[in-house]
């Protein structure tokens, strides 16, 4: 996940040729491309299908012909979301998707993951993500160009992939390898396990420790193993109540657990450097199995990670 894919112009001809095909069923009067992304795409297209190519489509829908808009991404697709509800006259295509693009939006396009780079990219486009932390630096009144802040982009991009590597792994990557112990029918409990990990709203980070208990079946987990979770859960992009629920349903599912238990206690610099500017400490817990229906081992549980 997130790795540049260059693409080239062959592959943008193929996909091209894609659109066209998806509507040759119903030929569009004429195409019209995105500034800039889809200016390339929408000339092939249009070639393809024999129609004209429009600049102003908003123009060429109220003189009653059928526009056909294409881009070369849909992302997140808030850009053809806010052209279809401007105009819903129009009808929208693009060459390529992304794993989490709306599945309303161009369902079809060709599925890409990664930074994508198209051939008529500047250089500095070509850079992808440090590009984009360098329009944060100039956003913010900052010389990109000064010394102390020339390696900064790339910097930048190296740290928020390693607090993201989270999305590499898979639970049962972690929780794969388990042992037969006998019989064990007391709670298993590792507290105190540290975590840092970034809020998905504002990109900032969040820490504090984690304390999670399991019951198990026929099987256990190497503790180590515990932990590895807690962090697979925390290197991602994140808020502390689904992360609590997460830990915990992967306990359930992969070791077959009779119970699970998790308590998460984190302090936000979302809070705490911006906004309200307070400091505080959250504190969230999931239970489930046994943990949930019986007082008494739930009692027992929040005994022992009592500090």
């Amino acid at each position: 996940m997130g790795d540049r894919v260059v693409l080239t112009d062959a592959d943008v001809e193929r996909a091209a040729v894609l659109v066209a095909a998806r509507w040759s069923g119903c030929v569009p009067d004429a195409v019209h491309g995105l500034p800039r992304g889809g200016v390339t795409p929408a000339r092939l297209v249009a070639e393809t299908l024999g129609v004209p190519v429009t600049q102003d489509p908003v123009h060429a829908v109220r003189s009653g012909l059928s526009v056909l808009v294409v881009d070369d991404l849909v992302d997140s697709g808030s850009t053809a979301r806010a052209l279809l509800e401007a105009t819903p006259a129009l009808s929208f295509d693009a060459l390529y998707r992304k794993p989490h693009s709306p599945a309303q939006i161009a369902p079809d396009a060709t599925l890409l993951d990664g930074w994508l780079v198209f051939p008529w990219e500047t250089d500095d486009e070509r850079e992808g993500p440090t590009d984009a932390v360098v329009r944060i630096l100039s956003l913010i009144g900052e010389d990109p160009n000064r010394e102390g802040l020339l390696d900064t982009p790339k910097r930048v991009v190296k740290a928020f992939r390693e607090m993201t590597e989270g999305y590499r792994l898979e639970p049962g990557d972690v929780l794969g390898t388990t042992f037969d112990v006998g019989d064990c029918d007391e709670l298993v409990v590792v507290s105190g396990i540290h975590f840092d990990s970034l809020c998905e709203h504002h990109l900032l980070p969040f820490s504090g420790t984690a304390a999670v208990g399991y019951l198990p079946g026929e099987r256990v987990v190497g503790l180590s193993k515990v932990a590895r979770l807690v962090e697979l859960y925390a290197r991602r992009l994140q808020v502390q109540e689904r992360m609590t629920t997460q830990i915990a349903t992967a306990i359930m599912e992969h070791l077959n657990a009779q119970a699970a238990g998790v308590v998460l206690s984190g302090t936000h610099s979302c809070m705490s450097c911006r906004g309200v500017r307070k400091r505080a400490t959250m504190t969230t817990s999931a239970m489930f199995g046994r943990l949930r229906d019986e007082h008494a081992l739930r009692a027992e549980f929040l005994r022992l990670i009592e500090p």
